[in-house]
């Protein structure tokens, strides 16, 4: 399905169980993240879970969002910029999705406010030291997998990926340089770019799920046509 406008503003709004304004746009098998301008920046809250999400991105500006639930999509990548478009956001919840490398985070150490995370069930947390990378990485992070971030793991974390200099030591040099040798490491993106459906991830997808799937070429003008329409929208609110 389409995440329109029309479908935004049908969408149930309440106050959740922490007081937070909720938006529920949950098991509508939206595969693409668009039009939220339409949302107006009305909510602290947003649930994007059961859906068919494959890219995290695509978001106009919404200062006021600070909780982002997406778990039970399939999203493999994350939007380089994303912290910019969500600057307050404090919870992450990527709960049963499929990021595949360590490298696939960076764009979250971006985000100076965010303290909880969910990564349970991505392919990423079955990496060797992923967790302590993760708190290395992040540094406001206060629970990871629902699981409180203890000062012993900031200082174990620490000596494992940073040198004594302050550089990077050996291991996370290598963790970074994923990004030029594993096919997947493409996973981190530029708005615009389309997501690189090579190696498994097209193993995964049926014949009826490719025919279905946009051209990169189309992913690419569909995504410049709507960060122009917020851009042209957000003048007006």
């Amino acid at each position: 399905m389409k995440l329109t406008a029309d479908l935004v503003a049908s969408s149930p709004s309440y106050i959740n169980a922490i007081k937070d304004r909720e938006l529920d746009l949950s098991s509508n098998n939206i595969a693409v993240i668009e039009n939220l301008g339409a949302t107006r920046d009305l909510n602290d809250s947003l649930n994007l879970c059961h859906n068919n999400i494959r890219i995290l991105g695509n978001f106009p500006t919404l200062d006021r969002l600070q909780c982002l639930y997406l778990a039970d999509n399939r999203i493999a990548a994350i939007e380089r910029d994303l912290a910019q478009f969500l600057p307050r956001l404090r919870t992450l919840v990527l709960t049963n999705n499929d990021i595949g490398d360590l490298v696939d985070l960076e764009s979250l150490k971006e985000f100076g406010e965010l303290e909880i995370l969910s990564l349970v069930n991505n392919p990423v947390m079955s990496k060797k030291d992923a967790r302590l990378w993760c708190v290395w990485r992040l540094a406001s992070l206060r629970v990871l997998d629902f699981e409180r971030v203890k000062q012993g793991e900031r200082e174990e974390a620490k000596k494992m990926f940073e040198a004594k200099d302050g550089g990077l030591t050996d291991l996370a040099k290598s963790i970074l340089d994923v990004k030029s040798s594993s096919p997947s490491a493409v996973n981190t993106f530029e708005p615009g770019e389309g997501l690189d459906l090579t190696g498994a991830a097209v193993k995964e997808m049926t014949a009826e799920e490719i025919q279905k799937e946009q051209s990169i070429s189309d992913l690419k003008a569909k995504i410049r046509d709507e960060m122009a329409q917020v851009e042209a929208m957000e003048e007006y609110i």
